[in-house]
This record gives C-alpha cells, sequence and structure tokens, in this order.
C-alpha cells in the first residue's frame, strides 16, 4: 500500500536537478511503502530484506537530501534516535501515535484511526486554534526486553 506516491518525490528530486541514483530511488521506494517513521537502520534492514546492499551512510544522505527538499518529518525518539516519514501533506491533522520501548528503543506506530481525534476537535472548537498537528507517545517496555 503506497502512502505517497514515489513518482512525484522522483519527478521533484529530478526537477531541482539531482540525479536519481539507485539508492534515491530506493530509500524513496521504502519510506514511500511506510506510514511509520523509519530509522537509517530501519530503512537498511528493509532493503537487505529485498536483497538491496545500501550503506548506511548513503541511507543518511537520501533522508539529508529528502529533509532539505521538505518531503520528511523527522521526529526524535530517544533511544531509537531520529526516524522519518514522508509528509503527507493532504491529511487534515498531521498527527503520530507510538509505543516506544524505554530499554531498546524498538518504536510501534499506532495506525488506523486517530484515538484522540475528537480531543483535537473539541479543542479547535474551543481554543479558535488551528491545530495542525499532534504526538501521542506512549514509553514502556516491550515484550522482547520483558522476556530478558
Amino acid at each position: 500500500m503506497t502512502f505517497v506516491k514515489p513518482d512525484d518525490i522522483i519527478q521533484l528530486i529530478q526537477e531541482r536537478g539531482y540525479r536519481l541514483t539507485t539508492a534515491r530511488k530506493k530509500v524513496i521506494g521504502i519510506l514511500a511503502n511506510h506510514s511509520e517513521f523509519l530509522g537509517a537502520y530501519d530503512i537498511h534492514h528493509l532493503l537487505e530484506q529485498e536483497n538491496t546492499r545500501i550503506g548506511v551512510a548513503s541511507i543518511y544522505r537520501v533522508l539529508d537530501l529528502l529533509k532539505s527538499l521538505g518531503l520528511l518529518k523527522s521526529e526524535e525518539f530517544g533511544v531509537g534516535g531520529e526516524k522519518y516519514r514522508l509528509d503527507n501533506e493532504h491529511s487534515h491533522h498531521h498527527h503520530s501515535h507510538q509505543l516506544i520501548c524505554s530499554q531498546c528503543g524498538h518504536t510501534e506506530e499506532l495506525l488506523g484511526e486517530c484515538p484522540i481525534s475528537h480531543i483535537a476537535d473539541k479543542l479547535e472548537r474551543d481554543s479558535g486554534y488551528q491545530i495542525e498537528e499532534h504526538w501521542l507517545r506512549f514509553f514502556g517496555v516491550c515484550p522482547l526486553c520483558r522476556e530478558q
């Protein structure tokens, strides 16, 4: 399931005068097919599962380029470091909901219906603010860390 069209991103990169390298194309493909925030090592692991060998340094360079073009949203995840996802400017409220392991840094994005959209809507009505984004993070110990 594609959340952002990779072809649109590729076209923008080429219009801005950047070469379309294999690394750029592959990283864009991974990001376009995942709605959750991913770190460079997450992307590296997903590429390895596709039998694609791209170094982590190259992945960071692609992420830096995409961020400089305003195509990525990034968040700091403590132990897990900075993670990224493509910025979908078409959604009304940008939001992110995660479960984060305080020991290993594993992050799980809570997908589906926003559990606090009714609160955001009420805040807009009551305050007069137009809410642009929100985050909801739960920190705890993941099942794997609890077993150890």
